[in-house]
């Protein structure tokens, strides 16, 4: 016999998934009707993240093409310092404080690759530029990379074997509505897009073994 309790965290349990899917057939809906070509693609890959369990993924203004994904930390190798990092904000908090990827698929998606940075909280390492991975997956995209939950399983491990630490976690990272909250996720995205511009640069000419890229 379930508790009151019990009960109550499974009905929250469904109606956070009815409203994930509900979510995903709205973007579906309105990428459909853009004639986004890479619309069936994303919604099998968003399927199989929600059906998997893995991530926690919400589409950013019932959009198909941005999303967000939250890494709690255990979603990292629990010795590395962000994993630690995360854990102590969360306790700090009172509540979970996962590091939030935001990521912006093309169109064309797997032929054209996605713009994948951290929003939040802020990250450093000698490979997170501006929130851009210095990753050679991400730098030098392949359409084989297109399966999202491995890619996001590959990101994870990078991030905790790179060094990052969690440097802030300030109230005002997180997106807010309005305008401001608009302007400041458009200049991340923008500055976010200039470093992997950056980073394909100089790998292009130093190459990834000689330069240390990952």
């Amino acid at each position: 016999n379930y508790t009151a309790d019990e009960a109550e965290e499974e009905a929250e349990a469904e109606a956070f998934a009815e409203a994930r899917f509900a979510s995903i057939e709205r973007a579906f809906a309105a990428a459909k009707a853009k004639g986004v070509q890479s619309s069936t693609r994303l919604v099998k890959e968003l399927r199989a993240l929600f059906m998997a369990g893995t991530f926690e993924v919400e589409l950013i203004d019932d959009s198909l093409l941005v999303w967000e994904v939250a890494l709690h930390d255990w979603a990292f190798d629990p010795s590395s310092p962000l994993s630690k990092d995360l854990e102590a904000l969360s306790e700090a908090a009172g509540d979970l404080v996962p590091l939030i990827l935001r990521v912006h698929f093309s169109a064309d998606f797997p032929f054209s690759p996605p713009l994948v940075y951290v929003a939040r909280p802020t990250v450093r390492s000698e490979y997170v530029f501006d929130g851009a991975l210095c990753m050679e997956m991400l730098v030098d995209w392949q359409p084989q990379y297109g399966n999202v939950e491995s890619m996001l399983v590959q990101i994870s491990a990078f991030l905790a074997h790179s060094g990052a630490r969690v440097e802030t976690a300030c109230k005002g990272e997180a997106a807010a509505a309005g305008a401001d909250g608009e302007a400041a996720a458009t200049a991340a995205r923008d500055s976010a897009r200039r470093a992997y511009e950056k980073l394909k640069a100089f790998h292009d000419k130093k190459g990834w073994a000689s330069a240390g890229g990952r």
